[in-house]
C-alpha cells in the first residue's frame, strides 16, 4: 500500500547511561521539524543524569520509559510494539540525525517506486562532534558477500524501514547485544530484499571510548560472526564452503586478538583499531596477512601489513 504524502515516521532512541550525548541525539530528532513525527525514547534504567534530561523534553516526546530491559534490541522491540508510524528508524543515544533527514526520507518512500527499506550515508564524528570521516552506504552485491563483510555498508542511524518489514520478517533478536541490527539486515537480504541507497548523508555516528562498540570489541566481533553463520544454509554449497572458510579465519583472528590485546601497548592499540572496523576482515588477503603476521612475527612487533579495504573507516 502506498504511503500518504507525509507519512508518520517513528524514531526510536534506545539509551543506557549516555547522558553526555543523549540531549544532542534528542534535539537532532526534534529539530527536524517533521510534521508527523512519533518519537520514542527507551532508557534501560540509567544511573547517570539521563532520566532528568529526558524529563526536560517529555512534552515533545510521544512516549518514554526508563526501566531495566534485555538490552538494546529488546528496548527497540518494545518501542516497535508501541509504534504507530509507517516508517521506523533507530537513532542511538550517541548518534545524530542531520537536518532535513526525515523530509528526504519521506519524499523517497512516498514515490511510486518506493522501496520498503532505504539507507543513506553517515558521518563519523568524535566526542565533541568533530568530523572523523564518512561511512558511505553501499548495497550488498549478494547475501554471501554481505555475510562475509565483503560487500554492503549499512549505517544504523541512516537506515529506515517500512513498518510492514517487521510484521513480515520479525523484529530484532534480543539475545544479541551489538549485532542485532546486522542480523536483521542479513535476514532481509536472505529473503530477497535489497536496500535502496539514498545518495545523501542522513546521520552522524559517534565514535568515543565509552560506546558499546568500543568497550566490548571482542565480544561484538564474535557476535557479528555468529549472526552471519546463521544464514550459511541459505547459500549454494560452494558459496557456503567459502563462507565457512571466511568465518573460520575471522574467528581465528578474534581469538588471536584476545591474546594480542594483552601484549604491549602499541600492539594492543593496533588490534583495537582493527576490530572496530570489522569490514576490514572481509578481505581474504588481509585476513591471511594478519594470521601470518602473528604466526611469524617480525622484529617490529608483528604489525599486520597494509592491505586494501573496501569501505572508508
Amino acid at each position: 500500500m502506498p504511503l500518504k504524502a507525509t507519512p508518520r515516521i517513528t524514531v526510536i532512541t534506545p539509551s543506557l547511561n549516555q547522558a553526555d550525548f543523549l540531549e544532542r541525539a534528542i534535539c537532532s530528532v526534534l529539530d527536524q521539524g517533521y510534521p508527523d513525527l512519533e518519537y520514542i525514547v527507551v532508557d534501560g534504567g540509567s544511573t547517570d543524569q539521563s532520566v532528568d534530561l529526558i524529563r526536560q523534553y517529555e512534552d515533545d516526546l510521544t512516549y518514554w520509559q526508563s526501566q531495566p530491559d534485555g538490552g538494546p534490541a529488546d528496548a527497540v522491540n518494545q518501542a516497535i510494539n508501541r509504534a504507530t508510524g509507517e516508517i521506523i528508524a533507530i537513532v542511538n543515544a550517541d548518534d545524530l540525525l542531520l537536518p532535513g533527514t526525515l523530509e528526504q526520507v519521506a519524499k523517497r518512500m512516498t514515490r511510486p517506486d518506493a522501496p520498503v527499506w532505504i539507507v543513506g550515508h553517515s558521518l563519523r564524528i568524535g566526542e565533541m562532534d568533530e568530523r572523523l570521516g564518512q561511512l558511505t552506504a553501499s548495497s550488498p552485491k549478494n547475501l554471501d558477500a554481505f555475510l562475509m563483510h565483503d560487500s554492503g555498508l549499512l549505517p544504523t542511524a541512516s537506515t529506515f524501514y517500512r513498518r510492514g518489514v517487521f510484521d513480515a520478517y520479525g523484529m530484532f533478536d534480543p539475545q544479541m547485544d551489538s549485532a542485532w541490527h546486522y542480523e536483521v539486515n542479513c535476514r532481509l537480504i536472505a529473503q530477497g530484499l535489497v536496500p535502496a541507497i539514498l545518495p545523501a548523508v542522513l546521520s552522524a555516528h559517534r565514535e568515543h571510548p565509552h560506546s558499546h562498540t568500543a568497550t566490548n570489541i571482542l565480544r561484538n566481533g564474535q557476535e557479528f560472526i555468529d549472526a552471519a553463520a546463521r544464514y550459511a544454509d541459505r547459500l549454494p554449497y560452494e558459496r557456503r564452503h567459502a563462507l565457512w572458510e571466511n568465518i573460520d579465519e575471522r574467528r581465528r583472528i578474534y581469538a588471536l586478538a584476545e591474546t594480542e590485546s594483552h601484549a604491549n601497548r602499541s600492539r594492543s592499540f593496533l588490534w583495537q583499531q582493527l576490530l572496530r572496523r570489522p569490514w576490514w576482515l572481509g578481505n581474504s588477503h588481509y585476513r591471511q596477512t594478519l594470521l601470518r603476521g602473528v604466526a611469524h612475527p617480525s622484529d617490529t612487533g608483528a604489525k599486520p601489513s597494509a592491505a586494501p579495504v573496501r569501505h572508508a573507516a
